[in-house]
């Protein structure tokens, strides 16, 4: 495909091109697999232009940053990552394509959080999320990002109480572990629990500061 067409295109001509295809993610990505001169294009120039256009002051200089935050804008993060456990004979979903626009809003995430880390900025993407049931309920899966999270109050949190990571990895980046943001008391206590126990509200943040998360009572908030 590419020496019988592309080749004599300049980058400037094929990314004029790739352009046109961002208004599903999944072009992109089925793209980025025809070729590695495709695949260098669409991860330094589409996947980063398209995060300084929509997340100016998150992106950073690494291009797992842009990676990272692509994902996290247009997948559901499923309800492994957002730790909802499967049934026995039920396969492990995988993240999907999420409906909704590319944001992030940080009035949610503010919602979420206890009142002591109402200083720290969470931003949510499209409120409330891929609707998936399971069992006997619907979750609300909801994915966001902490702005600069090594500063934040939920960090100091996690790390001078020492808490223990737990087996979910990040639906997001590389990250191999998560922290569980209801048990270590970063949520807003107000959301409670379900007459069996399980919490009405949970989340998980990696060492990145990428939440994956899920609820299942009314909305917390329109």
């Amino acid at each position: 495909m590419e020496e019988s067409v592309f080749a004599a295109l300049s980058d400037d001509m094929v990314l004029s091109i790739f352009a046109k295809l961002e208004d599903d993610p999944r072009h992109w990505a089925r793209v980025a697999s025809v070729c590695s001169r495709f695949f260098y294009l669409i991860r330094h120039f589409c996947w980063k232009n398209k995060c300084w256009e929509t997340f100016p002051t998150l992106i950073g200089d690494s291009p797992s940053t842009w990676s990272s935050l692509l994902k996290l804008a247009v997948c559901c993060p499923g309800l492994h990552h957002a730790g909802v456990p499967a049934l026995p004979d039920c396969p492990r979903r995988s993240p999907h394509l999420a409906s909704g626009n590319w944001d992030l809003r940080r009035e949610q995430g503010c919602k979420l959080l206890a009142r002591q880390f109402r200083d720290d900025c969470l931003l949510i993407c499209d409120w409330p999320g891929c609707v998936h049931s399971h069992e006997k309920r619907n979750y609300m899966l909801f994915r966001g990002v902490f702005r600069n999270f090594k500063a934040t109050g939920v960090w100091r949190t996690i790390i001078d109480d020492k808490r223990r990571m737990v087996d979910i990895h990040c639906a997001f980046c590389s990250s191999p572990h998560t922290w569980d943001l209801h048990s270590a008391f970063c949520l807003r206590r107000g959301f409670g629990y379900h007459l069996d126990g399980e919490p009405v509200v949970r989340a998980y943040v990696c060492q990145n500061g990428h939440v994956s998360g899920a609820w299942t009572h009314v909305p917390l908030f329109s």
